[in-house]
This record gives C-alpha cells, structure tokens and sequence, in this order.
C-alpha cells in the first residue's frame, strides 16, 4: 500500500519527521540564487574518513555505517531529514550547528553567516553546498508534503523620530536539491505547510499557497468554533475534532464545533485544487462498537482523520462519552463512495510505521500507561500488546520498512532505549543510550545517530 502522510508522527531526537512518502527532490549540484552562493562541494565523508562508530549494534541496520562525519565541535551535529537528502549547517568556525529544538536547526536573533551541506543519505557526498546568511533554518514542506528547509533573514527600517523601527523577516525556501523554492515574505516561523501559508486570525485559519493560486479558508462553524493549527504535527483542531491541515490533495474543516452537543461536531475534506467538498464525517456510517445517543448520534463527539492514503481515509472515533473511557474504533472509508470498509479497536494516541501498515499504542498526557500494543493498520490485527509485569514500553518509531519499533522503557526512573521486533515483541536490543535511538530517512531506509563523535548513518539490513 501507498500511504501518504496524515498527521505528522512525533518525532524525538534530533530531526523532526517530515511527510513519509513523498514526491522527492534528489537533482545533483546546482546553487540557490538571491540569498544563497554556491560553493565547491567537499568530498563525501565516508567510514575511512569520518569517525569510527563506537556505540551498540542497531537492529534493523547495518552493523558498520555506510558513512560517517566528524561533528567538527563540541556537540552533535544538527541535522534536518529532507528525504533522501541530509542538510546540516557550519558556522563561520567551521564546526556544525547544533538542532536547538524539533524542526528548527538553527535559532538566532541575528543573522549569521552558514555554510548549507545537502548531503546524500546513502554516501554522504555533498550534493549542494550553499552560503547564506540565516536567522533561523527551519524544516518545512512544499507541495504534497516534499521536504524543504525556510532559511529566514530580516532587515529593519529605522524610526524617523516619529514611527517605530519596523522588522521584517523574509523566508527563502530551499528543496532537497538546495534549489530555490520560493520566497516567503513577512514570515512568521511555523507557518508553512505544503506550499502554503497558513494564517490563523481569530479562531479561523486561511491557507494562501506562496507560489501563486487561489486561496483556501478553513470552514469552521459552531457555537465554540475556535480553529487552530498545530505547527509541530500539522494538525487543525476545533473543538474536539482533530484532523492534518493538509494532506495530500485535501485540506480539513470543521462544523458545528460545540461543547453544547447541539449538532454533532464534523470534519470535512475539501480538494485544495478547488475548495470543493468531497467529504464529511457526517456522511460516514458510524462504525461498530461506538456508543449511540437517543438521536442515532455517537455519544461522544471526538473525532480525528488520521491518515489519507490510496483513496481511502482512517478516522479515529472515541468509543464512548466517559471521561474514563480510553477506547476508540478506528475505520477506514472509501473517499468516493464513503463506504465504510472495516473497522477495529484501536488507541486515543497511536504511532504510525513510515508506510503506514502499522501502528503503535502511544503514550497519553496525565494518564497512566500500561504499555503498548501493536497492530495492522489495513485490518486492525494485533500483533500482540503488553502485559502486567513487563516494563512499558513508549514507543518512538519504526525503521523505515516496520521491521523494528524502537521506544523507551523505565526502570527506577531511569530512562533506557530498547529495539523490539514488530511482528513478535522479541526485544532485539536493550539499554540503548537516548543518543543511539536511530532517526530514520524514510525514502531510503537508512537510519542515523549524531552524537559528540559525529555522525553515523546506516543501511538498513
């Protein structure tokens, strides 16, 4: 199955998870032009060059690096997964930046001068190396959610004794192939998803693509319609429903958000090509083993679109109105038809494998967790779920075919990285230091760890 990306899956560590099959930008060579200068490409780094991995054995990836990369510092290098391609930043010093939070690889309040290296997953050869001058370098997505990095500057007009001094920052997009994408004037961090720029102006969003085209409000209705969007995930919410902002060719709206239980609160897809709906909860039949009211209406109103793929969507529906109640049903719907297709028990919080084909009970804020489960997201089997007696198990994610689930576990409060076997729970590797939890470039499989040393990317096996 071909999945696109839905909500966007928590990401730890040092890169945040962009969109997980996409349309990729892979060209060789090539510079920016008005904000970036291209400079010579250095050799790749390989395992003969770069530091010598000292850490545990990955399970699901090679045993040795394919390549290797000195952090030319005092701390990890930085890195921002822009798939199939790695972008890591030198200072005026020469030595990588650091990732100072999710997305974000460089943070100042001044623009610095940077040396951008696009590097090859899979060899480590600087594809593109580009000069710029950066307040912030941050992960973004362009169109069907490619992965691209917003380099902003800002320039500021002087008070003439009279006006205040005015700051104005303006985001240079650049693609994997460290090509120029666009430019984003009067930009605010997190707030370019796909193309667009997503304005969020008393309780209502609007999505205004930055290359040209007609723009898109968010439908939002109801006595407590309030819609907002969460830059982190890429998800809107409006009252209780909960959806990605834009997946795919579609983005989400929201009717009759109310806490009054007036109306049923809906989420709605629309086609981004021309703002028509094509889709409402509304429409879809309720699946089983969710609770009814008198009116035929589920009982509680929580509903979340969880992922688009091939045609169909999945929705998340909270079993029942109890505040209590951790249970929800997942289903899937035909998009055109709205059939519903199968449904099946599932969790409030749940990880997605890359490809989509499963999916891991995740952890849930303030509530006590038993541990996870895992299971098929085309049918719902599970595959198995943890126990009383047995350390939970947090997930964080899955290697890039769904082989491995890497998580953590806790032991006297001390926090420790393991890696299990999807299909069987068979712990595969235990006591990982939180350094060694690999990331994973979903377009090619290869997983990577950056630590004091450098950094270390690996096949998968």
């Amino acid at each position: 199955m071909n999945h696109s990306n839905g909500i966007r899956p928590r990401a730890r560590g040092t890169v945040v998870g962009m969109s997980l099959a996409l349309a990729l930008l892979t060209g060789c060579g090539g510079g920016g032009t008005a904000g970036g200068k291209a400079a010579p490409a250095p050799a790749a780094k390989g395992t003969g060059q770069g530091p010598a991995y000292q850490g545990p054995a990955l399970p699901g990836f090679t045993a040795q690096p394919a390549w290797s990369l000195h952090a030319g510092g005092t701390s990890a290098p930085g890195v921002l997964d822009l798939g199939s391609t790695l972008l890591l930043a030198k200072n005026a010093q020469g030595g990588y930046v650091n990732t100072l939070s999710e997305g974000m690889l460089y943070d100042s309040q001044e623009a610095d001068p940077l040396t951008l290296e696009f590097r090859d997953v899979k060899t480590g050869a600087v594809r593109t190396s580009l000069k710029v001058q950066a307040k912030t370098l941050e992960a973004v997505t362009w169109h069907h959610g490619t992965p691209a990095v917003a380099v902003t500057a800002s320039t500021t007009t002087a008070s003439d004794g009279l006006t205040e001094a005015k700051t104005t920052t303006t985001a240079t997009v650049y693609g994997a192939d460290g090509h120029e994408l666009a430019k984003v004037p009067s930009y605010k961090t997190g707030t370019l998803l796909d193309g667009y720029r997503v304005e969020e102006t008393d309780g209502t969003l609007r999505l205004t693509p930055v290359d040209g085209g007609p723009a898109r409000t968010v439908t939002c209705t109801g006595t407590a319609a309030r819609c907002t969007y969460d830059a982190r995930t890429g998800a809107a919410d409006a009252s209780v429903g909960h959806a990605p902002l834009i997946s795919g060719d579609y983005y989400a709206g929201f009717l009759n958000a109310s806490n009054y239980q007036t109306a049923p609160e809906q989420i709605t897809l629309s086609e981004l090509a021309t703002g028509k709906q094509v889709w409402s909860t509304d429409q879809a039949k309720v699946p089983p083993g969710v609770e009814l009211d008198d009116k035929g209406h589920p009982k509680s109103e929580e509903v979340r679109i969880l992922r688009i793929a091939d045609g169909k969507v999945l929705v998340g529906r909270k079993a029942g109105a109890s505040l209590s109640s951790g249970s929800w049903i997942d289903a899937w719907y035909d998009l055109k038809t709205g059939a519903l297709l199968t449904s099946y028990k599932s969790a409030q919080e749940v990880l997605f494998s890359p490809s989509g084909d499963f999916a891991a009970r995740d952890t849930v804020k303030f509530e006590d967790f038993p541990g996870t489960a895992v299971w098929q997201t085309a049918d719902g089997k599970q595959l198995w779920e943890q126990h009383d007696g047995e350390h939970p198990l947090d997930p964080v994610r899955f290697t890039a075919d769904g082989s491995v689930l890497y998580g953590e576990t806790e032991d006297s409060g001390s926090k420790t990285g393991i890696a299990v076997d999807t299909r069987t729970k068979k712990v595969l590797a235990k006591n990982l230091p939180e350094d060694n939890l690999p990331s994973v470039d979903a377009a090619t499989g290869y997983g990577y760890v950056t630590t004091a040393a450098g950094l270390f990317a690996f096949a998968p096996a």
